[in-house]
């Protein structure tokens, strides 16, 4: 009796993050829509510098919004002054321009930074949660 209302809580916990994490990709999808012109204008600057782009970030840019957030990872490494992860031994631009920004121009990237991250959270946590129910159900019940 006691493992069922238990599976029953698993459960609604892992919709529950189900959902939240649908939500919040919606939620980047719409914002990233809202922000993609900066987007593209700091990917264009970047081009600029004549540098080419590290090999994950150059494949990540020609991806839109899927591969946004490592593009957006990339940028805020850049205007914070700190080599980005993923640039193996290439050279990268010391991020001068990105560093002089307005901070109203960067505020996007470190929201959008930030609702992948819970995204992500999220999503693991329904993963767990889902794989807590499925132990219950096969090994316990």
């Amino acid at each position: 009796m006691a493992i069922e209302v238990f599976s029953k809580y698993v459960s609604y916990t892992a919709l529950f993050f189900a959902w939240a994490g649908f939500s919040c990709l919606v939620f980047s999808f719409i914002y990233f829509g809202i922000h993609k012109k900066k987007y593209e204008i700091f990917l264009d600057e970047y081009r600029k510098t004549g540098i080419p782009l590290p090999g994950p970030y150059n494949f990540h840019s020609m991806m839109g919004f899927w591969g946004a957030y490592p593009m957006v990872y990339f940028f805020r490494c850049l205007t914070i002054g700190k080599k980005p992860r993923g640039c193996f031994g290439g050279k990268v631009y010391s991020g001068d321009y990105f560093t002089t920004l307005p901070l109203e121009q960067k505020r996007w990237l470190n929201i959008y930074y930030y609702v992948n991250i819970i995204l992500t959270i999220l999503f693991l946590l329904y993963f767990a949660f889902g794989g807590i129910k499925y132990i219950i159900v096969v090994f316990l019940s």
